[in-house]
Formats: structure tokens, sequence, C-alpha cells
């Protein structure tokens, strides 16, 4: 429509400069009532943690068509990254973690940078590489 500007991209949550990505592979045979509970009680931890502000965001993903690789699924949870490195501490977080190793194979937390922070590891990227000549 004429006159009309085209809007700008949508600006990143300003309280997302990070995520954890938890991922995990198949259920331990016969541990799958243990898995449903752990799913339950991350699921559970990680709504405590955004009703009280420490995460911006959580979710939950599963490959649809099962294993991808030696991952079944994950939970991303956004936020700042400060928080998430003082949740990924937290004994409660390390000890459902360990539970959740107890009920499915290959438990991992990732941890990840979002937004400007991906922006300044691009750009020490590019400067470590010109230092060495690569690029």
């Amino acid at each position: 429509m004429a006159g009309e500007e085209v809007p700008g991209p949508i600006a990143p949550h300003p309280h997302v400069d990070g995520a954890l990505m938890i991922s995990f592979g198949a259920v331990h045979p016969g541990r799958e009532k243990l898995a449903i509970e752990m799913f339950t009680e991350l699921s559970r931890y990680l709504g405590q943690l955004l009703a009280d502000e420490v995460i911006t965001s959580f979710k939950p993903y599963f490959f649809a068509d099962g294993l991808m690789g030696d991952v079944l699924g994950f939970f991303m949870i956004e936020g700042r990254r400060a928080s998430l490195d003082d949740v990924r501490r937290h004994e409660e977080f390390l000890t459902i973690m360990l539970r959740a190793g107890a009920a499915t194979a290959n438990v991992r937390v990732h941890t990840m940078v979002a937004g400007s922070e991906a922006g300044r590891l691009v750009n020490l990227y590019a400067e470590v590489r010109r230092d060495l000549g690569l690029i």
C-alpha cells in the first residue's frame, strides 16, 4: 500500500542474552514412569523459575520422528546469561539433572549466547582468525 512503511524486525526481548538447552536421549528401558516424573519435575521447576523471574521463558521440544542422533528432545530455557549460569550451578538443578540421567540417556546441558552476546562471539571469532592469518 502506498505510503506505508515496512516494519523493521522485531527487537529481541531485552532480558534475553543467553539460553540453556537441556537435551536428553532415549528413555532407559523399564524407567518409563521415572522419565515421565522427571519431565514433570523439570517442567515444574522451570515454571517456578519463570514465576520468580529468574528465567524469561522455557519450552520443551521433542523430535516428532524419533531420535535425532542420540537426542530425543530438549528444553530451551531463555534469560539473562548471568541468571542462567546461577541456575546451572544451583544444587536443585544439578539434582534434577542427575535424576533425569537415571531416566534417560545422554542428558546434557548446553550454554548458549543470544542477541548482542552472539554478535560479540562472532566478532571475537573474526578477530582470532585475523590474528592467526586465516582471514
